[in-house]
């Protein structure tokens, strides 16, 4: 059998890729999911944080969460409310009038002494202030589809040091992993250390050798996209069942392929230009 090729279009490097030792990371899943556990909890696998759905969508600075119109919303940390209105006069994304209503957090624990941000987007309605502080699963508003939005949906972002659009970082790294699932990020880069943006990862499970489970894009080169400080990542996949799995990718010209073992609750770091 041939091995599976990880894209047919050719892929441009990027700029070089930052490779902190991944090994010496600390998970930091501060967040609480932001739905009780009666609503859907899967954000889109099709629109991954630093991915552009192949070319069709702007870079995507969040994870989308589809739910029913009017689903309830809670705050994933304890924080204090930074805003909560809309976006018609002030643009808190890419133009004004991007998230139509939104809310964003300022949670009360720093991460490396730096503000940790969580902005909601497109909600319909907020139960909360301006200055209120907010608990841990505390409801601050509801699903809606306000601004630029394709249907009902929670948009999340996490921005680290400033609230600003170009501060974002993954929130899959963030958000606590569902009961029996873990996290795989990784690198990809070339044999210069450049990114490869939007590359595909091909992700098998174990016993299915032969049909990727996901595709997985490598983070756009964008100035608003950022890898996790000790980690380096260039790609992520959340909400993965712990279990065995098989990654594999083009680089250089070649197929590069790791086996891994995903653990509940656990981020599983993949290196795969070193793998080859």
């Amino acid at each position: 059998m041939r091995p599976p090729t990880a894209t047919l279009a050719p892929i441009l490097p990027g700029r070089p890729w930052p490779t902190p030792d991944a090994a010496q990371a600390e998970d930091h899943y501060w967040l609480s999911r932001p739905f009780g556990p009666e609503a859907q909890q899967w954000p889109v696998a099709t629109y991954l944080y630093g991915a552009t759905a192949n070319g069709q969508l702007r870079v995507h600075y969040g994870v989308d969460t589809p739910n029913a119109m009017g689903t309830t919303v809670l705050a994933v940390a304890p924080a204090s409310v930074m805003y909560a209105g809309d976006d018609t006069e002030v643009a808190f994304g890419a133009t004004r009038s991007f998230y139509g209503q939104l809310i964003i957090l300022l949670l009360d624990e720093p991460y490396h002494d730096e503000p940790l941000f969580v902005l909601y987007g497109h909600v319909s309605e907020m139960y909360v202030e301006q200055g209120a502080h907010v608990e841990r699963g505390q409801p601050i508003g509801s699903v809606g589809m306000e601004g630029i939005a394709m249907g009902p949906h929670l948009h999340l972002e996490v921005r680290l040091g400033a609230n600003s659009y170009q501060s974002t970082c993954n929130p899959a790294l963030w958000l606590e992993t569902l009961p029996g699932y873990g996290t795989i990020a990784g690198r990809l880069v070339d044999s210069q250390g450049r990114t490869l943006p939007e590359a595909s990862v091909l992700v098998y499970q174990a016993g299915s050798p032969e049909h990727p489970w996901r595709v997985v894009p490598v983070y756009a080169d964008d100035a608003g996209v950022h890898p996790d400080d000790d980690l380096g990542e260039n790609f992520v996949l959340g909400d993965v069942a712990a279990g065995s799995y098989r990654l594999t990718a083009r680089v250089d010209g070649r197929i590069v392929s790791q086996e891994l073992v995903v653990e509940a609750g656990k981020t599983t770091f993949v290196d795969l230009a070193a793998a080859g």
